[in-house]
């Protein structure tokens, strides 16, 4: 095999491996890391593995490619410059969270937007599912509202029936 081809055959891999992570993930986002450290990388990868999330720096070309064999259409502006990809496999708000709070301690990182539900979002919409409770948290609001309904709904069923006694007992006691 020669050199030409170790090489071609190694980019199929890439993006091989890339379509899988895409396709199995609930979210992306696009970052640039130009002036981070391999340790702050690190830092970061560790953060967003916390999260179930993985950090791949991995040429513009092959992510292009990765997506045109989707047959999804990225934006030319989310491929310039030296681009990695954050694959979230679940609870994204909770990882893009992850990431603004890494982006607060290292300004270096820069969040260019993201693939979310079949279209891609902008920094400020990234930015705001940054501020969502986590899905643990909104389940929770959510059986707590149901709750207090369910809680409402029998008082108010109740009430009657607990007034018609209050006033038979009064009767029972004007009688006595």
């Amino acid at each position: 095999m020669s050199v030409r081809e170790e090489v071609l055959s190694r980019k199929k891999q890439k993006i091989e491996n890339l379509t899988k992570e895409v396709e199995a993930s609930d979210a992306l986002f696009f970052t640039e890391y130009r002036g981070l450290t391999v340790n702050q990388l690190e830092g970061l990868r560790g953060v967003l593995r916390e999260g179930s999330a993985s950090y791949f720096v991995i040429k513009n070309s092959l992510i292009q490619k990765t997506f045109d064999g989707l047959n999804i259409d990225c934006p030319k502006e989310l491929l310039k410059g030296p681009t990695a990809l954050v694959v979230s496999k679940q609870d994204c708000p909770v990882v893009a969270s992850k990431m603004y709070k890494f982006l607060k301690e290292n300004e270096s990182l820069v969040v260019k937007g993201g693939y979310l539900d079949g279209s891609f979002i902008s920094e400020s919409e990234v930015k705001a599912l940054s501020k969502l409770p986590s899905r643990d948290v909104l389940i929770g609001q959510l059986v707590g509202g149901l709750k207090s309904t369910i809680s409402r709904f029998v008082m108010s069923m109740s009430s009657p029936m607990r007034g018609l006694v209050y006033s038979l007992e009064a009767i029972k006691n004007q009688k006595n």
